[in-house]
């Protein structure tokens, strides 16, 4: 299933029961890794992000497929934060523990998610690239509206990700806190990256990024 994200085509799909989250494109990208990613907000009560992060777990890599289809689950870790632009404190964090693993009785590969801790969900699959790319896309629940500042176009958006292929230790804890202001977003960021990268020291693959242009909530 592929995801749009073109700001003409989010419109389009928002007219069936949610808001669209204009991006702000004429914004010059900041000097760190960026994604598109897609945010829409859903009755006005949270906002919901969807972004794919394939070269996490690639059916390029031999190591990676042969392990996965020998009957070793493989984990993916995702470590969210949105922050406003400026910020010293994420707004809201979300923790993802994804599990895939060829299920040796059934001959299908299960997918399990876990969010925050809470309860998995399970969804099964024939084909390996089609559990990989599952497993790969993040759609979430990022915050609820209430946390976010409504029609400012000053007040703007980004989500920072560390993403990381069975990493050794559990869940990173911390503060991503540093000063405020525009130039200080790179700090914000490498703070943020720094935090997960310490906790986890090893990992198969680590891909991290923060999401741009920037969004707002529109009135």
């Amino acid at each position: 299933m592929t995801w749009p994200i073109a700001r003409r085509r989010v419109l389009q799909l928002l007219g069936v029961g949610g808001l669209a989250l204009p991006l702000l494109g004429a914004l010059p990208a900041p000097p760190v890794p960026t994604r598109k990613a897609q945010f829409t907000e859903v009755e006005r009560r949270w906002v919901r992000m969807r972004v794919r992060v394939a070269d996490l777990l690639k059916t390029s890599d031999k190591q990676a497929m042969q392990n996965l289809d020998g009957g070793f689950a493989t984990r993916l870790v995702y470590d969210l934060g949105l922050f406003e632009a400026g910020s010293k404190t994420a707004i809201s964090t979300v923790h993802i523990e994804v599990r895939i693993l060829l299920n040796p009785w059934t001959s299908e590969y299960e997918v399990e998610t876990r969010i925050d801790g809470g309860t998995p969900s399970v969804r099964n699959f024939a084909l390996r690239d089609d559990a990989i790319a599952a497993a790969t896309a993040i759609d979430v629940r990022i915050a609820s509206s209430s946390a976010l500042v409504r029609g400012d176009q000053n007040a703007t958006y980004t989500v920072h990700v560390v993403a990381q292929r069975n990493p050794i230790q559990g869940k990173a804890t911390g503060n991503a806190a540093t000063a405020r202001g525009q130039d200080r977003d790179l700090e914000v960021f490498s703070r943020w990256v720094g935090m997960f990268v310490r906790a986890r020291p090893q990992a198969d693959k680590t891909v991290q990024f923060r999401t741009w242009p920037p969004f707002y909530l529109v009135e």
